[in-house]
């Protein structure tokens, strides 16, 4: 071997070695600081996101049950018949009819109503199923809920007989400080202990459902429920999460995460994590070997990964050496390429977008066609205004009018969806409506409203739908011939306010074109005679439900009638820019949520 061949192979040799420690450092460092890496993401996101994922379930479940249960308690029928003491036989079949609907229309266990004079208990079939005893301990959630002054309260059983937590959701009817009674549902929460293994990680994880003094109410393990969290997680564990609440948070709705050793001597990961809906707690506990268990491949993939670098790297470096290749022309040459490919596929997807956008532009004008405008309406209503905010570029909402030969119909209607899908059903309902109006003999709103729902069932082939993609309409509709006005209404009111009163006309609760709306379903008319006097608004729940102000609560009909009474008297021109502005001082910083229509208008 020459001595220039000598010298070239020590420098190989040299090069190697200095590359074998740089890999080896390299790794063992990359190693280190990703398993640091890994842990704090473990504490800081996957288990809040675990946590967060089923917490999220459990509240969505308890805040329907909540809402259909304030449904029920504030229903006029319910109230009127216990404030009777259920003697009105009429009222009692609606209300047991209610109950039932709610309890088995929407998979609830069971429903109940409790009354304060009687002290009888009925519950969805009907039947007074006893007569509660303040002397009866199990019937005391009924008296304490009485005199709590709090308008809904929670309360968690753990059947043993059934293996299933139940938990019952009880709101006072009447007045908070004077209720006539309590009602609400019972839910399970089987099917949610079932998930619960889907979220397992590893072998030894558990997920726990705990009250205020650490009672377990559901866990995929049957063997925990109804037992303390104390038995199965060291005293001082339990301690020490409370004692990190009460630091971090005194209020108990964030998040708290720490680590300990279990008795066999392993780390384990613990986050409680509370209920937005009530004062319970999720604990999820992990093992810390189990949920980085990854790394053990990822240090033996590394390892090898690193071996074949070296010895890859020995040969390009010998064989670049003894050549005398030129990296750097090469390296312009990909770099070249690579740029080209990213410019031609930003093109692309630049070109998409714009086409994207066309055809929502499109669309708009084609819906905004189809609404009536300003002079058309104005040919029939010189005193009007219409807010139209739909949230994205096209929305769900629309408003309609069309002369008869004898008087006018105006509409405002909110289809389900946004964008798009919404603007598409927008164009199903006008072209149905504008169909009615042509044919039908008399102009009755009620008529129309129902004829309108059977037609909408069929073009959307719903005759026979599936509850949980159950599309509608809600809608309000007003035919006016001279001084009269006749209203009906789907999920949708009329207001009317004068210098004497505010009088509101509700709609019925039923959409249009929805599964649980038959088809020989009668809507209901409300005839007015009009004086000039009167301003008359609709609006759709877009405007209601819209979230702000400094509690970040929907907007709500009580507010709406305070403006309407505040503005009512200033021209209608005005009370557009003043119904818009409101909206937009109360939402803030809040995004609109919903599509947005409100039609206000006077008779001449």
């Amino acid at each position: 071997m020459s001595t220039k061949d000598q010298n070239l192979m020590k420098v190989i040799l040299i090069a190697s070695i200095i590359i074998v420690l740089s890999i080896v450092l390299a790794g063992t460092s990359v190693y280190i600081i990703a398993e640091k890496e890994v842990v704090n993401k473990l504490k800081s996101k996957d288990l809040v996101r675990i946590a967060e994922s089923v917490a999220s379930k459990i509240d969505g479940r308890l805040q329907r049950a909540k809402e259909s249960s304030l449904m029920l308690a504030k229903d006029p029928e319910l109230i009127n018949w216990l404030a009777g003491g259920e003697k009105d036989e009429k009222l009692q079949s609606h209300v047991v009819e209610k109950l039932n609907d709610l309890a088995t229309g929407f998979d609830y266990s069971n429903g109940f109503i409790a009354s304060k004079a009687t002290g009888k208990y009925w519950i969805e079939n009907g039947q007074a199923s006893k007569v509660l005893s303040e002397s009866n301990a199990s019937d005391q959630w009924f008296y304490k809920a009485l005199v709590s002054k709090q308008q809904v309260t929670l309360n968690l059983d753990y059947d043993a007989v059934w293996h299933d937590t139940f938990v019952f959701v009880n709101v006072l009817v009447g007045k908070v400080d004077a209720p006539v009674g309590a009602a609400g549902i019972g839910l399970s929460l089987k099917e949610l202990a079932s998930n619960f293994k889907d979220y397992k990680y590893g072998a030894n994880s558990n997920l726990w459902l705990i009250d205020n003094s650490g009672k377990i109410y559901l866990s995929d393990d049957l063997n925990h429920v109804g037992t303390s969290v104390s038995s199965l997680i060291p005293e001082q564990v339990v301690q020490q999460m409370l004692g990190q609440l009460k630091q971090v948070d005194p209020s108990g709705q964030q998040p708290v995460v720490l680590d300990y050793m279990d008795s066999e001597g392993q780390k384990m990961d613990l986050i409680s994590f509370p209920l937005k809906s009530t004062d319970w707690k999720l604990l999820f506990q992990m093992r810390r070997s189990e949920s980085v268990s990854f790394l053990d491949t990822i240090k033996i993939n590394t390892g090898i990964a690193s071996l074949l670098c070296i010895l890859a790297m020995i040969f390009m470096f010998y064989f670049v050496t003894r050549n005398l290749a030129n990296p750097y022309k090469r390296a312009m040459e990909l770099n070249r390429k690579l740029e080209q490919a990213v410019q031609e596929r930003t093109k692309q997807i630049s070109e998409q977008k714009q086409k994207l956008i066309d055809s929502i532009d499109y669309a708009k004008r084609i819906q905004d066609s189809i609404l009536p405008s300003r002079e058309e309406i104005e040919t029939v209503l010189k005193d009007h205004f219409v807010l139209w905010e739909p949230r994205d570029v096209v929305g769900g909402d629309f408003y309609w009018m069309k002369q008869t030969n004898n008087g006018y119909l105006l509409a405002i209607g909110d289809c389900t969806g946004h964008g798009v899908p919404g603007a598409l059903m927008t164009m199903i309902s006008i072209s149905i409506l504008n169909r009615i109006a042509e044919t039908a003999s008399a102009m009755d709103p009620a008529s129309i409203l129902q004829s309108m729902n059977m037609l909408i069932k069929e073009t959307l082939h719903r005759e026979h739908g599936d509850l949980m993609s159950d599309d509608g309409l809600d809608i309000g509709l007003c035919f006016i011939k001279g001084d009269q006005l006749t209203f009906a209404g789907a999920k949708t009111s009329l207001y009317m306010k004068n210098d004497q009163e505010m009088t509101v006309f509700k709609g019925d609760r039923k959409s249009i074109g929805s599964v649980r709306t038959n088809n020989e379903f009668n809507f209901t008319n409300a005839e007015l005679t009009v004086t000039p006097d009167d301003s008359f608004y609709m609006t759709t729940d877009g405007y209601l439900d819209q979230n702000g102000g400094v509690k970040n609560v929907s907007f709500g009909r009580k507010k709406l009638i305070e403006m309407i009474e505040q503005f009512h008297d200033k021209p209608l021109e005005e009370q557009e820019t003043l119904f818009r502005s409101q909206l937009v001082e109360y939402m803030g910083d809040e995004p609109q949520r919903d599509d947005i229509t409100v039609l206000g208008f006077k008779i001449s």
